[in-house]
């Protein structure tokens, strides 16, 4: 009896130093067994989610949004970084999915975006941009995933423009047009998106146009006062000139003297003198440097008097109009 009491005692003590030593470990073996169960939530959310969808991440590489390991400039870029409710998904893929950016509403977008992109653009699209006003959020125009366009267009033509604004599309198959269709301008080279304060998104409608044509930019000796007022007031060329395209040369809003009529009346002389040759020619074939001129007030051509009208400087009957 003696020795199988011993006996008992000594199994006692072995189990009650086995259990000591389990109890001493158990943070460890918990967490092992969490491990496997969740493995999930265990890793970094990024690598949860690459172990499933590394093509996804091949296709960020070498843009603006590709996964960085760390910080760079205070901000870490990962798949959660974008797509919400990752935890529900990793623990059943096909009953929950994460959240998809592109079918945010325009503020819930903007406001994901602007943790990262504050911008004047952003600024905008939350406040003056008529975007926002129909409700077209980021994606409408940004593609992030397989994306090598700048600005991560959705594409390189502006086609996203035109699939909204179809009666501006029509205007660039017209006689006369900005030559969007052959590639050599953009929509996004006149209006800018981050505008807060013009309606057309345009920096200000002379200064673009002037951008290219700084042959008429001025400044003139005789300034021509459509062009200085509304340079101020906010019309300036698209006073004269439909800037998408016409049916018109030169992108005129009017064909002959209609656009000239709009201010000017035609002094009657011009259509009875000279046997009413004035009255076969447009403005514009006498007064070409309607922009503005360093020679004459009346926007005259200078050489008028040898180009047109034989000798009607000479006469000395218009001297006064030089």
């Amino acid at each position: 009896m003696d020795y199988l009491l011993i006996e008992e005692v000594g199994m006692k003590n072995k189990i009650k130093s086995e259990m000591r030593r389990i109890l001493t470990r158990a943070p460890l073996i918990i967490a092992a067994l969490l491990l496997f169960a969740l493995p999930a939530f265990a890793q970094d959310d990024g690598a949860a989610c690459l172990d499933c969808h590394d093509d996804v991440a091949d296709g960020l590489v070498g843009t603006t949004h590709q996964l960085t390991n760390g910080k760079i400039n205070g901000i870490q870029i990962e798949c959660t970084s974008c797509h919400k409710n990752f935890k529900e998904h990793l623990e059943d893929a096909m009953e929950h999915h994460p959240s998809r950016p592109d079918t945010l509403s325009m503020l819930a977008a903007a406001q994901l975006c602007g943790s990262c992109h504050v911008t004047a653009h952003q600024t905008a699209m939350v406040s003056t941009d008529p975007h926002s006003r129909a409700e077209l959020n980021c994606f409408s125009c940004h593609k992030i995933h397989d994306n090598k366009n700048r600005y991560l267009l959705k594409d390189d033509k502006d086609d996203y423009c035109t699939s909204c604004h179809t009666n501006v599309k029509a205007e660039f198959s017209q006689r006369s047009s900005h030559p969007l269709e052959s590639g050599n301008i953009r929509c996004i080279d006149c209006h800018h998106q981050d505008s807060r304060k013009d309606h057309q998104l345009t920096k200000g409608f002379d200064w673009t146009c002037q951008e290219c044509h700084t042959d008429y930019a001025g400044p003139y000796l005789y300034e021509h006062p459509v062009v200085y007022n509304h340079l101020v007031n906010g019309g300036g060329c698209t006073e004269c000139h439909n800037p998408h395209g016409s049916p018109n040369e030169r992108l005129l809003a009017q064909p002959g003297n209609g656009v000239c009529e709009q201010c000017h009346g035609i002094p009657p002389l011009h259509l009875t003198m000279h046997a009413g040759l004035g009255a076969k020619v447009n403005c514009v074939n006498c007064h070409t440097d309607f922009h503005g001129s360093n020679d004459n007030k009346y926007f005259l051509d200078p050489m008028l008097g040898t180009t047109f009208f034989a000798n009607c400087y000479q006469s000395g009957c218009h001297d006064n109009v030089r």
